[in-house]
């Protein structure tokens, strides 16, 4: 079963416990699966219930080193002997053992007759048959006291019944047929209603072929009975195989899985369910795994018990299970290992696929990069020809104007003088020849001009130059002005012209003061010395 399987139905078994319900309110298939899992979970935890049962044994045994008297002495070997019945059975017959000589020291008839019962149980269990029938044939049943009466048939029926299981030809019917007559003494004597009538004359139906009354007498029984006790793994067990006869698979492993429970939380190493569970799966060629791990665990109780017989019927069945796993997990294993090809060329063709997309990519990012550096250039080159057609009108259209003004200018200067010269008023025209007034008055307009044509097309000139400087070298033209002498070198650099010689021409300045101003402000500036006026000419017109 896959691990998604598994956390489903983990998921499923805990809905069920959160919400209160029951595990017969789910359906078959669910119902089997939450016992499954809760009986991997118990034999996950073996060592818990078994470290338990030692612990209350080994406090049984150290109260027989206090000073008891001998009665006390017989109950506890008594009482030791039932926790070892089905733990240990080397263990259990040493103490029945130990009851029987106890027993024969004080010639007590009933404490030697309980011993007796006692040493035949183990012996049948051990599949020691004739060694239990001679101790059961030297029992005087007219000494028996109803309670041992019952236990004395109970020991013949099991004995013959098991003896006929496993013996050959005319003898297995012999046995069979002799523990039938003592199967028929022992439910005379039983009182009805009580679990051991219940489950012996259930069995009886059972063997009869008589199904529907044996659901009819078991199944109601069932919640009389306390789980996790070795009375509810027999009571299930029977079920189990009742729903087999029947038919009915689903239930027949449900009521096995319930039975092994039992077992393993009732520390009950001599069982039968745990290892018909395994058959079964096996048998149905499904659950191997856990079918391995099943009968594994039937033959570690079977050896911890040390019941040999047991250990030998195990040891038929086991080597098919673990050849039919082993088979399983080998062509898990080839499966695996073809998908593991399968995934691994597919991870090669990926990550090729991978490598091509990126460099796919990676070529398309550079195309994209370029195409957008060209358009930013494009962008830039429109931006620069927009400027450059912006300042080709403003300057073409104050050049014409101030051209026809010029004109106007010359053609009123020149009638003064003719006017003068008419006159003979010589000395006011040599006077007026001489001064430099009208010049200086000129060259203000032209400033104011220039610096009115530049603003109007970098009218954030002042404020983005500003920016390359440090805060206290910063130009700040007084309120009548528009450009102070520095800026309008620098707005003539932002218009191109990076000739000092020209620069000085155009402001009427020696090249040496051109000079000594662009260099100034290059050491004043925040950017790069070498950078600056490039900066400048970045300024833009919006």
């Amino acid at each position: 079963m896959g691990k998604t399987t598994i956390n489903k139905l983990l998921g499923s078994f805990l809905s069920l416990l959160i919400s209160g319900m029951t595990i017969s309110d789910l359906s078959a298939q669910e119902r089997l699966d939450t016992l499954l899992n809760e009986l991997d979970r118990t034999i996950h935890i073996v060592d818990k219930y078994t470290a338990i049962k030692e612990q209350r044994i080994t406090q049984l045994k150290r109260r027989l080193g206090n000073r008891i008297d001998i009665d006390q002495r017989f109950l506890l070997y008594k009482e030791i002997f039932n926790e070892y019945e089905f733990f240990v059975c080397d263990s259990a017959y040493q103490y029945s053992q130990k009851t029987l000589s106890l027993a024969k020291k004080l010639s007590n008839i009933f404490w030697i007759n309980e011993s007796n019962l006692q040493i035949s149980k183990t012996l049948t269990i051990s599949g020691m048959y004739p060694e239990s029938i001679k101790v059961l044939d030297s029992i005087d049943k007219s000494t028996l006291e109803e309670e041992q009466l019952i236990d004395y048939y109970t020991s013949y029926y099991h004995t013959f019944n098991e003896w006929g299981e496993f013996a050959e030809y005319s003898y297995s019917s012999k046995y069979k047929q002799l523990g039938s007559v003592y199967r028929d003494s022992l439910l005379s004597r039983l009182r009805p209603g009580t679990f051991e009538h219940t489950v012996e004359y259930g069995w009886k139906q059972v063997e009869s072929g008589e199904y529907e009354k044996a659901k009819e007498m078991l199944l109601p029984y069932l919640d009389e009975v306390q789980q996790d006790t070795r009375e509810y793994a027999l009571i299930t067990s029977i079920v189990g195989i009742l729903y087999w006869y029947l038919g009915d698979m689903e239930k027949h492993k449900e009521y096995l899985a319930m039975s092994a429970i039992s077992d393993i939380k009732a520390t009950v190493k001599e069982n039968t369910s745990i290892r018909s569970l395994a058959s079964v799966l096996f048998s149905e060629n499904e659950e191997l795994k856990r079918a391995n791990n099943y009968i594994k665990k039937s033959l570690d109780d079977a050896n911890f018990y040390n019941a040999r017989l047991r250990s030998i019927q195990i040891a038929k069945l086991y080597p098919l299970i673990e050849n039919a796993y082993q088979l399983e997990r080998e062509q898990q294993q080839r499966k695996l290992r073809v998908l593991l090809w399968v995934i691994s060329a597919l991870s090669v063709l990926l990550i090729l696929t991978t490598v091509y997309i990126i460099a796919q990519y990676r070529k398309l990012a550079k195309a994209r990069e370029q195409t957008l550096a060209a358009n930013q250039k494009l962008r830039e080159n429109n931006r620069a020809l927009a400027e450059t057609n912006h300042i080709k009108e403003e300057y073409l259209g104050r050049f014409l104007s101030l051209c026809s003004t010029y004109i106007d200018k010359m053609e009123k200067h020149h009638h003064t003088l003719n006017v003068k010269a008419k006159k003979g008023s010589w000395e006011e025209l040599n006077k007026i020849l001489k001064s430099s007034q009208f010049l200086d008055d000129e060259l203000q307009e032209f400033y104011h001009n220039f610096d009115t044509a530049f603003l109007n097309i970098f009218p954030n000139f002042v404020e983005q130059f500003n920016a390359l400087l440090n805060d206290e070298s910063r130009i700040l033209p007084k309120r009548h002005e528009k450009l102070t002498t520095e800026l309008r070198i620098f707005a003539l650099i932002r218009l191109g012209i990076t000739d000092s010689q020209k620069i000085a021409e155009f402001l009427r300045y020696s090249i040496t003061t051109i000079y000594n101003y662009r260099s100034k402000y290059r050491n004043k500036s925040i950017v790069s010395r070498d950078e600056f006026e490039n900066e400048v000419m970045k300024i833009t017109s919006y």
